[in-house]
């Protein structure tokens, strides 16, 4: 009886090592990000090198990113949203300082490129000690090279391609990113106006332009994925966008000539930039200066962006 006891109790202390080993009691870092957009071997480095398990949850728009934060119900302690977001969180009093003492990697603003200056500049004041860049780049047009003449109306007309149907191929599939604001500059890029002035008048004439543009689909990320899939011929994507795709085709042994797809920029178009924010109710604040500092490493940023496509 007294041996069934004790090999009960060994069994149960077993049990319990097996959970102690099932259950890390490492810290944890939450990140709000978009898909596909962070290489895992650099986040795996970083979880080796701190002795912490790194959890990635993503969002497909800033503005889900910015009903996530304001919620609070998961207190993320990094997020990546986009410079007018950064904007808009830094109002509502949602995200808080960045240490910059902190970011031994970061020892000059003259490091970032001209493109993530002129953006930098044209932000509030207010937000500069809110952020720090992690991606940037422009928008542009892509397209399905096998439909016949429409390269040929992208280099003549540029954004007419886009918004006048009368310009491009018949039966051209046509596809909108699905974010009023990309959608309104767009439309005022297209009409040779200034797209960071907004009035009622200049509302109303970009809801006509988009009425009568034809567009087959209202997306975001799918963009991409249909025109790879040529179930799409055109659409406005983030430049971004067609590294992305590339490199998946490559990996899976396409050559150049079977790839159906390329990337049109207008002459002029509209910038934008990604960073990294860390949330009033951030737990983990230290940790979150880290992952930023170690992210910002020359050697890290080279092994990220050779994976994301975008530009550091």
């Amino acid at each position: 009886m007294l041996k069934n006891k004790r090999l009960g109790l060994l069994v149960l202390m077993l049990s319990i090592g097996f959970l102690l080993v099932g259950c890390s009691r490492r810290p944890k870092l939450l990140i709000l990000n978009w898909g596909e957009y962070m290489n895992e071997a650099a986040i795996e480095a970083f979880e080796t090198r701190y002795g912490v398990d790194v959890v990635v949850s993503l969002a497909d728009s800033n503005e889900l990113f910015y009903a996530k934060v304001k919620s609070g119900t998961t207190a993320y302690d990094l997020v990546l949203p986009s410079d007018y977001m950064i904007e808009k969180m830094v109002e509502k009093d949602l995200i808080q300082k960045i240490d910059m003492t902190q970011l031994t990697n970061l020892t000059s603003r003259d490091l970032y490129m001209q493109g993530v200056l002129d953006i930098m500049d044209n932000m509030d004041d207010a937000t500069e000690d809110f952020f720090v860049p992690y991606f940037w780049g422009t928008f542009g047009l892509m397209y399905n090279k096998k439909v016949v003449g429409l390269e040929t109306s992208l280099e003549a007309n540029g954004w007419e391609t886009l918004f006048n149907p009368a310009k491009r191929p018949q039966n051209t599939r046509v596809g909108m990113y699905d974010v009023p604001r990309f959608a309104y500059a767009a439309a005022m890029l297209y009409q040779h106006q200034d797209p960071n002035v907004l009035s009622q008048a200049s509302l109303k004439e970009a809801e006509d332009i988009l009425s009568h543009a034809s567009f087959n689909v209202w997306a975001d990320d799918q963009l991409k994925k249909a025109i790879q899939a040529q179930n799409l011929d055109l659409a406005f994507v983030y430049t971004g966008d067609l590294l992305d795709v590339l490199y998946t085709d490559y990996q899976d042994g396409k050559t150049d000539d079977e790839i159906n797809y390329e990337l049109y920029i207008p002459e002029y178009t509209m910038g934008f930039m990604d960073a990294f924010v860390i949330p009033k109710k951030a737990r983990n604040v230290e940790l979150a200066h880290q992952f930023i500092n170690f992210f910002l490493d020359p050697d890290i940023a080279y092994l990220n962006a050779s994976v994301v496509g975008y530009a550091t």
